[in-house]
């Protein structure tokens, strides 16, 4: 009826163009061709645009773009994900195992700007414990790097949660008798250090993390709560990398984001084929 307000289940046009950053992607594209027109005066507008949203609609527009425009919107980051996987999944095949600087040199092939601690933290889900300059199969750091990558708000979201409840769970309290002054300190770092290895109560995670979720923007992708909850519920406490670690190894979160295989999948199929989806 005309006159009423959309019901829901449906989509107002402010709405899909800020889910769908329309916006964004149209004003890259202006000045993409305005850059590109000064090199080339007789460029033709319309198959110059005509050519960037098919780019963007086959996934391919985030190649050696700066990283700014790279994190600039979910679908963005999906794609670049998937060229990761395209281009060096040969390495997978040969068994190869790398470091971080490693890594951080191959993103910095196809994004020359592409941030060191991006790769740094995806490191810490698939080593944990271990030391950064341990190294890494491409199949467990891709796994890994999609999900800090593709829900960097919603990681970041998590994390503060995670520390807000490790500094608020309970800790010994060392009596400051002269005897003890010398050995306090390090006794401090001591109980800090089991806490951190010890984690949190799954549940109780889980909670804040419902109510964390709830906060995000609406465009703000997070994995599925159910399939959280599906991973916290089988053990009785965690820490927040083997959360991310347990994240990155389920199929249905892989699935949700749509830019790689599941795990077995990983070698099927020929790069060009990849590259042509």
């Amino acid at each position: 009826m005309a006159g009423s307000s959309p019901s829901g289940d449906e989509m107002s046009s402010t709405d899909y163009l800020a889910r769908h950053n329309v916006l964004l992607y149209v004003e890259d594209a202006i000045s993409q061709l305005l850059e590109y027109k000064d090199e080339n005066a007789k460029i033709i507008h319309g198959k110059f645009l005509a050519d960037y949203f098919r780019s963007v609609h086959k996934g391919t527009h985030t190649m050696f773009r700066e990283f700014e425009y790279v994190r600039a919107t979910p679908h963005n980051r999906s794609c670049f994900i998937k060229s990761v996987w395209s281009c060096f999944r040969h390495i997978a095949s040969h068994g190869e195992l790398l470091s971080v600087k490693e890594y951080h040199s191959l993103l910095c092939l196809l994004c020359n700007d592409f941030p060191l601690d991006v790769v740094q933290r995806t490191a810490r889900i698939v080593l944990m414990d271990d030391a950064l300059d341990c190294l890494m199969s491409f199949v467990d750091f891709l796994y890994a790097f999609q999900i800090q990558f593709y829900y960097e708000e919603f990681v970041n979201a998590c994390k503060e949660a995670y520390d807000h409840l490790l500094m608020a769970s309970p800790t010994v309290v060392v009596p400051s008798t002269e005897s003890w002054t010398q050995t306090k300190a390090s006794t401090t770092e001591t109980e800090n250090v089991a806490r951190l290895n010890e984690g949190v109560n799954s549940q109780t995670f889980f909670d804040v993390m419902e109510k964390t979720c709830g906060k995000l923007s609406q465009f703000t992708k997070r994995p599925s709560l159910q399939h959280i909850h599906s991973e916290l519920s089988k053990l009785p406490k965690v820490t927040f990398y083997g959360l991310l670690t347990a994240l990155s190894k389920n199929d249905d979160i892989n699935a949700e984001i749509g830019s790689l295989p599941c795990h077995d999948c990983m070698l099927d199929g020929s790069d060009v084929d990849i590259i042509l989806k």
